[in-house]
């Protein structure tokens, strides 16, 4: 049984959209100088500075759904 085209998208773009997404996240968060770095809390980005916080939230949730976009559009350019 084949899984959907939009199925294997969705999951392929997702997960490697995702994983840069947390890889940039991160760095944004140890390069704005937050003093855990990388162990730091949501609340301690936030209370750090907040457009860090709202940058680093945005790169989260945006980066599974551009990876999902470009999935998709690779693979119907390929067919």
């Amino acid at each position: 049984m084949k899984a959907p085209g939009w199925l294997s998208d969705l999951l392929v773009g997702g997960v490697a959209g995702g994983i840069v997404g947390a890889v940039v996240s991160v760095n944004l968060v140890i390069f704005s100088g937050v003093d855990d770095g990388y162990q730091a809390s949501p609340g301690d980005v936030f209370g750090h500075n907040p457009a860090v916080g709202l940058l680093a939230l945005v790169v989260l949730i945006g980066a599974p759904v551009i990876g999902v976009i470009l999935a998709r559009r690779r693979r119907l350019r390929i067919r």
